[in-house]
């Protein structure tokens, strides 16, 4: 009986599938949903980490931490004249009940010193802190090096470049 139970709630889709890229972490008001990492092209040591965060009651992400890397940090991009430019962020403010988008081209998280590559398929395990809501565990699912992420179908953007080539870190 429990096998048909759980067979019919897969079916309907009340279950999270592994690997599907849309699993929810919910601690303490905060929500981490479609959390996902771009896969390390040859031997490179730095990846990125998207997500989307929500809080009805607002709140600030202020560090994020991974076993997979040395140093992890919260960045932003600007832009100086006609230069796309990533920069660290102290933190990042979760307006009380709207959704935070960490995205490729925008607000992410990158890995770097990374102790081994990141591969396609796999997943990298995260630590958010938050000021309010305290340390959140997020797992994240490895996308292809040049993923755009589950709102483009996982593949880059026409014209777009992959990975971080194309940004200066400052």
């Amino acid at each position: 009986m429990r096998n048909a139970v759980f067979t019919i709630a897969l079916a309907l889709g009340m279950l999270p599938l592994a690997g599907a890229g849309a699993r929810a972490a919910d601690a303490n008001g905060v929500t981490i949903s479609h959390p996902w990492a771009r896969a390390t092209p040859g031997g490179s040591t730095i990846s990125a980490a998207f997500l989307e965060i929500k809080s009805e009651a607002g709140d600030k992400l202020v560090s994020a931490s991974s076993p997979v890397a040395g140093r992890v940090e919260v960045h932003t991009h600007i832009m100086e004249g006609d230069v796309m430019k990533m920069r660290r962020v102290d933190a990042l403010d979760i307006e009380p009940g709207k959704v935070r988008v960490l995205k490729p081209m925008g607000d992410h998280i990158m890995l770097m010193d990374l102790k081994e590559p990141l591969k396609e398929g796999g997943t990298v395990k995260m630590t958010l802190t938050f000021e309010k809501a305290g340390a959140v565990d997020v797992e994240a699912p490895v996308q292809a090096p040049g993923s755009m992420g589950h709102e483009m179908g996982g593949k880059p953007a026409d014209g777009a470049a992959s990975g971080h080539d194309a940004h200066k870190h400052q």
